[in-house]
């Protein structure tokens, strides 16, 4: 199970969901495909089941599923968006909206432009 840092804040959105680190004001974007990922492992899943749920939604074999998984949440966890563990006052009341649960920043506070990552068989893109 993974956790979101406590500075960390998640937003849905139409096209998946945006994770605003509060503290240096960075902000990264995941696509539909990494924010089911993510949800399914902040629901308190593992790697495995994050695996079958990606196999089920999309036409990925269980092994590159997993790389994809496995590289999605380590780059997460570089960037410090994720505890390799929940906390004991974790909550998901916590995360902005009802809807589900980047690796790089979308956009820093004053940012260039935007970037762009991979991530699980999809792209994640920057905010506007």
């Amino acid at each position: 199970m993974v956790a979101l840092r406590s500075d960390v804040m998640r937003a849905p959105t139409e096209y998946g969901a945006v994770l605003l680190h509060t503290g240096n004001g960075q902000y990264w974007t995941l696509n539909p495909t990494a924010d089911l990922v993510l949800r399914v492992m902040l629901a308190g899943g593992d790697t495995a089941a994050a695996v079958r749920e990606l196999c089920s939604s999309a036409e990925v074999e269980p092994e590159a599923a997993r790389r994809d998984v496995e590289g999605l949440l380590a780059q997460l966890t570089d960037v410090g968006l994720l505890e390799p563990a929940a906390p004991a006052d974790y909550s998901p009341d916590r995360e902005a909206g009802t809807a589900p649960g980047v690796a790089r920043p979308a956009r820093e506070t004053g940012g260039t432009g935007p970037e762009q990552a991979s991530g699980p068989r999809a792209r994640v893109e920057a905010g506007p």
